[in-house]
């Protein structure tokens, strides 16, 4: 984003018909206020206007590349929508009176074989869950980072359970056919 200027700037234009309602949905937004209030919390202590606005710039990000069709993961699909939203919306307003329309509204194209991967945590991988592995980071780091995947709490030596095993999925995106079905 750095290396073109014009997505800052388009994120700016976009921030100006963007909703506080719609951006109150994004699904990063609503985790933190969530976290927030199960730690008897205030809903938004300690959320950023950076956080709060992300979906703007995944919008500027979508949008000005006037993509018809965006390949996404089942997770992101309400980065399409919010785009398609902002998009029409500034459409509306400054493309239809001279009859242009700027934006692009793309479809989400969603492709099933490609999976959300589990985080340390257990929870959907997310810099915004902080639970994420950074997988060029020094081995004993890494491996510090490995050993504290949540796992099954059976004793060691006793048949798990690989379905909804997040050790497992992790090891299955990395693993070939022949080695996930031996595991």
């Amino acid at each position: 984003q750095s290396d073109i200027p014009e997505i800052p700037e388009l994120t700016w234009l976009l921030s100006c018909v963007a909703s506080k309602g719609l951006l109150n949905r994004a699904h990063a937004y609503k985790a933190a206020m969530d976290a927030n209030e199960a730690a008897g919390e205030d809903a938004d202590a300690g959320v950023t206007a950076g956080l709060f606005m992300y979906p703007v710039l995944m919008a500027a990000d979508i949008l000005a590349f006037r993509a018809n069709q965006v390949p996404v993961g089942r997770d992101q699909v309400q980065h399409i929508e919010m785009a398609r939203d902002f998009g029409q919306r500034f459409n509306h307003l400054y493309g239809e009176p001279a009859g242009r329309q700027f934006f692009t509204l793309p479809e989400a194209a969603i492709e099933e074989h490609v999976a959300t991967l589990p985080g340390l945590d257990g929870r959907k991988m997310s810099k915004s869950y902080d639970n994420t592995i950074p997988l060029f980071a020094p081995r004993e780091q890494l491996k510090k980072l490995i050993y504290s995947i949540v796992t099954d709490s059976r004793e060691p030596g006793q048949p798990k359970d690989t379905e909804g095993s997040a050790l497992f999925q992790l090891y299955q995106a990395f693993a070939g056919a022949e080695e996930t079905a031996a595991m």
